[in-house]
């Protein structure tokens, strides 16, 4: 049996051998799919008059309905819905999109057919109110018949034929349109909507669409399998008419109007025009798949087979690695985190696996390609180019991190699945997580994985649908997939929105009134070096008491007023809220400690002062910011955001992943792909800032939307986080270099870097593998943290003077470096914070100071206890009331030793019951020893050790190996905070004595 392709004659068991056809006419000296995308943006740009648009990130930072952006409409989304004004009245582009979750899902079918992608490229144009469906369909046409040259008799065309549960009649009107075109009848094909109703998501603009569909296999007709999942026959182009709305409900409302929308494959229309059956064969991929071959040694090249042919599946995991790696090396360089991206990280992971287990390449085979992809797509995508450090830093990251918890993962889940066959099948490589949710799962032991048990392990553990679906089959656990997605679309949507309200009863206090008006905040300025934040005129609209609505309050009473009109900013973005006072017309005034923001009604807390009587609904007054406390926390958030700008300046590949702006601290959690921040690179930092701040370069701030965000360069975006798709404020600094930092922000900030007035990071923690906390001070509080280490500093260098001149006084000078390295502990809101590069610096001069006490008194130190043990025997011997004598002791010389030998002072006490404490390096310990004959039930060595210094210290007793524990016992070391020491001390002593008078 014989197919004809083109001019070719192939047997049937090679047809999937033939890598070529003639179906396209196309004359174009250069047919490369460069070649073809320039000439789509050509045809509409140039010739029909459409803008161009650059492509979103694939991740959409104003949408939490979509994981990724999965079609070339999802950045208008916001003009469709009404909500935004179109930039231009029709534009084209060529969008990165990515389906791998939801509505449209192509993870799992990718590798087995020619024509499924995780990324691919969607050639678009649209009309925002210009032309209509008629045009739309006329320009199709036409690119494709007489500017690709593609043979008529080879496309179909299709249009919605009406759906009764919708409520939308047959789209006639585009079947009259292509009729009219001049597309024979019996191509015009009608299909319900689930073929011809398109929509982004579960929710969202919606409309119905018409397709062309392209046969590449010969021309007769075969309208039968259109949409039957031929590979040979397929769409390439999709036209919708946006006019519909999709609700959280699942209801359809119609949008005010309706606008075009219209993607084309881009990877499906190169295959066409290159005469190639399968998208992997052209060019979008060719160059991959030889570099793997190139890169593998001993590795066949690929062969282009499916199915049963691929009888080793190798060509069928080049196809996958290939897919894979383009996938990575857009979302890497869009910005997407691994680790905040669970899909992501799975992909990365089996592209891992791919490379070791079937390539046989152990490391960097995938930083390979992406290497090679970045520069096959950063023509069309500059942001590829410009963020090739950042992909190649992220990837070597990953690639450790996967290398280190796969071992770890395999043997657990060999326990794990002996028990259960079933579980073997699933791909722990993939999913280490696997592991910590199956014991989740076994600890609640579920008859079902429902909605809220399928988010944990989504949000939790990172399994994706696929996967739970699996672990759900293995464990005989029902499992609705369609309650995971309503699921995660509410927590997208409930991120957007933000905490609607703390509590409940609140809400109908508040839904009969108006929301507040905020804008105030925004409304401050600067004349000459002062802030001034005008006062603004307020109106108690409610007074909340014990969560209950009152109509007046008593002075010196704590309470929340809405108010209609605020100045004070409320906890968003970071930052934390404002401090104010209200000063009423009619006498009194409200301390305002705290704000909150319940749905747009700004509840101010505070306490009512008055000697005017009671405060009332109702009741005008000025609400005033506390300028002092506001401008600090303008300064810490504009230095948040140049914080973040320089470490990455310093650091590559890192990724803010959440910040908190107070009015004496500014705390920014970095993830760093890479090595760790060392104290030489804080101080760098700190020098970068400082030398912005007195370059006194202008804080810019622009109000932009979410198409306008698109169109900068260098956002710098948090990943996750979802931004308003209007009034979004941009906020820049440049030097004379460029830009230093623009990212988005609700926040306020100060007007020029030169407010900042100094800077100085305070503190430096490490939160798991990758991610930095740093805490950092502006102002006078970065001048303050100076001025102690420079104190600090001199204190000790006295101290390391006298030490020669005191060293026959070991616990007097131990005292005095104990007492300087507390002034190294400190919270972020002291006074006695210190740059962090001095505190190190102090922590190390005092060890060397601890290091030479106790080298130089070494030699004595361990004969001080037997002289200190021998004193105390001569002058410090205690009886009880009935003359028995005993020693309770503290031994003082043991603050200059790091391992205290205790029994060195026991032994000298053969004949009576002895009990000491010792403290060195905060850390107290003990022993106590009973005679034998002095022994009883009431008496012993491990009862009274017990019951009295250990219960003061919260610690164990113990005898030593071997040892009779009623005869001798010790304390097991705890730690003491120094200030705490002299008062537990005294009460251990307390009790020690009070046991041996009442027990002896």
């Amino acid at each position: 049996m014989f197919y004809l392709i083109g001019l070719k004659v192939c047997p049937l068991k090679s047809v999937i051998k033939c890598q070529t056809r003639k179906i396209s006419k196309f004359v174009n000296k250069d047919v490369s799919s460069k070649a073809i995308r320039r000439r789509f943006l050509e045809y509409f740009i140039e010739e029909k008059g459409h803008n161009f648009v650059r492509s979103s990130p694939v991740v959409p930072f104003c949408d939490p309905t979509v994981s990724f952006v999965n079609a070339g409409m999802n950045q208008f989304k916001g003009i469709f819905l009404g909500k935004q004004v179109p930039q231009f009245a029709k534009v084209a582009n060529s969008q990165k999109c990515i389906r791998v979750g939801g509505k449209h899902n192509d993870l799992n079918v990718v590798g087995s057919d020619g024509y499924h992608q995780t990324f691919f490229e969607m050639l678009g144009n649209w009309s925002f109110g210009d032309y209509s469906k008629n045009t739309a369909c006329l320009y199709a046409w036409d690119l494709l018949t007489n500017v690709f040259k593609l043979p008529p008799s080879r496309l179909y065309v299709t249009y919605f034929e009406g759906d009764n549960k919708l409520g939308i009649p047959e789209d006639t009107e585009t079947k009259e349109i292509w009729r009219m075109i001049g597309v024979q009848e019996d191509r015009i094909l009608p299909f319900g909507a689930k073929d011809n109703f398109w929509e982004m998501g579960l929710t969202g603009p919606c409309g119905t669409c018409t397709e062309i569909h392209i046969d590449n296999r010969e021309t007769r007709n075969r309208s039968e399998f259109v949409n039957k999942g031929l590979h040979d026959l397929i769409e390439v182009w999709n036209i919708v008419f946006i006019g519909y709305n999709r609700q959280t409900d699942g209801s359809i409302a119609a949008l005010p109007n309706t606008y075009v929308d219209t993607g084309m494959g881009f990877e499906r229309l190169t295959s066409v025009l290159q005469g190639k059956i399968s998208n992997y064969d052209t060019d979008n991929f060719s160059y991959i798949l030889n570099r793997i071959h190139k890169s593998c040694n001993n590795i066949p090249e690929y062969s282009g087979k499916f199915g049963e042919t691929d009888w080793d599946s190798l060509d069928t995991n080049y196809r996958i690695l290939a897919d894979h790696a383009r996938m990575i090396s857009v979302c890497l360089s869009d910005g997407i985190i691994p680790e905040q991206n669970q899909k992501l990280r799975r992909v990365l992971r089996k592209s891992f696996l791919l490379s070791e287990n079937v390539f046989l390449r152990e490391r960097g085979l995938l930083k390979e390609l992406c290497k090679d992809i970045l520069e096959n797509l950063g023509d069309a995508y500059p942001e590829m180019h410009k963020n090739e450090n950042q992909v190649n830093q992220i990837l070597d990251y990953e690639e450790e991190v996967y290398r280190n918890i796969r071992e770890k993962a395999i043997k657990d889940w060999k326990v794990i699945s002996a028990n259960n066959p079933k579980l073997e099948s699933l791909e722990i490589l993939e999913s280490p997580s696997l592991v910590a949710a199956y014991k989740d799962i076994t600890l609640i032991n579920p008859k079902e994985i429902d909605s809220k048990l399928a988010f944990k392990l989504y949000d939790t553990h990172g399994l994706d649908e696929e996967s739970i679906e699996k672990l759900s089959v293995a464990l005989n656990l029902p499992f609705n997939a369609k309650q995971l997605e309503y699921k995660l679309q509410e927590a997208k949507t409930r991120s957007k929105e933000g905490s609607l309200l703390k509590f409940d009863n609140l809400l109908p206090l508040l839904s009969n009134f108006s929301k507040t008006n905020d804008d105030f905040k925004y409304n401050y300025v600067k004349n000459g070096d002062t802030y001034i934040f005008p006062d603004v005129p307020i109106k108690v609209l409610s007074i909340i008491h014990e969560k209950q609505a009152v109509k007046e309050i008593k002075p010196n009473h704590y309470c929340s007023l809405l108010l209609d009109n605020t100045n004070l900013y409320s906890e968003a973005g970071g930052q934390s809220s404002d401090k104010g006072l209200i000063h009423f017309q009619k006498g009194g005034t409200f301390e305002v400690v705290e704000i909150a923001n319940h749905n747009g009604y700004i509840i101010h807390k505070g306490f009512f002062r008055s000697q005017d009587g009671n405060l009332k609904t109702d009741t005008k007054g000025q609400l005033s910011v506390l300028t002092e406390d506001r401008l600090n926390t303008m300064r810490n958030h504009t230095c948040v955001h140049l914080l973040n700008a320089v470490i990455k300046e310093f650091k590559g590949a890192t990724c803010q992943k959440s910040s908190k702006v107070a009015d004496t601290y500014l705390n920014l959690d970095v993830a760093i792909f890479g090595s760790k921040l060392t104290m030489n690179e804080v101080k760098h930092i700190e020098d970068r800032i400082c030398s912005i701040i007195k370059e006194r370069l202008p804080v810019d701030k622009l109000i932009v939307d979410s198409q306008q965000l698109l169109s900068y360069d260098q956002v710098t975006l948090i990943p996750g986080e979802i931004y308003p798709e209007t009034d979004i404020r941009l906020i820049e600094v440049y030097d004379e270099n460029g830009l230093i930092s623009r990212e988005p922000c609700c926040g306020t900030h100060v007007f020029n870097t030169g407010d900042l007035e100094d800077f100085c990071i305070i503190n430096l923690k490490s939160l798991g593998r990758s991610t930095a906390s740093i805490i950092a001070v502006t102002g006078k509080r970065a001048k303050l943290a100076m001025d102690n280490a420079v104190q600090l500093r001199d204190d000790i260098e006295i101290l390391k003077k006298t030490v020669a001149d005191n060293i026959d006084k070991p616990e007097v000078l131990e005292m005095a470096v104990s007492a300087l390295k507390h002034r190294l502990n400190y919270t972020n809101s002291d006074d006695s914070i210190l740059p962090i590069h001095e505190k190190q610096l102090c922590s190390e001069m005092l060890e060397n100071i601890s290091k030479d006490i106790k080298s130089t008194t070494s030699g004595a130190l361990k004969d001080f206890i037997e002289l200190e043990m021998k004193d105390v025997l001569d002058t410090n011997v205690k009886k009880t009331k009935n003359d028995k004598e005993y020693v309770v002791h503290y031994l003082r010389s043991s603050m200059m030793l790091q391992d205290v030998p205790l029994q060195r002072a026991t032994k000298l006490c053969p004949d009576l019951p002895v009990l000491v404490i010792a403290f060195a390096d905060n850390m107290v310990k003990a022993r106590c020893c009973v005679p034998k004959h002095m022994r009883s039930e009431n008496f012993n060595a491990e009862k009274w050790l017990k019951d009295s210094v250990a219960a003061v210290f919260k610690s164990r007793v113990a005898p030593p190996k071997g040892q009779d524990g009623t005869l001798v016992v010790n304390m097991k070391a705890r730690k003491v905070n120094l200030q705490d020491w002299d008062t537990l001390l005294n009460e251990s002593l307390e009790n020690a004595e009070k046991f041996v008078q009442e027990n002896l």
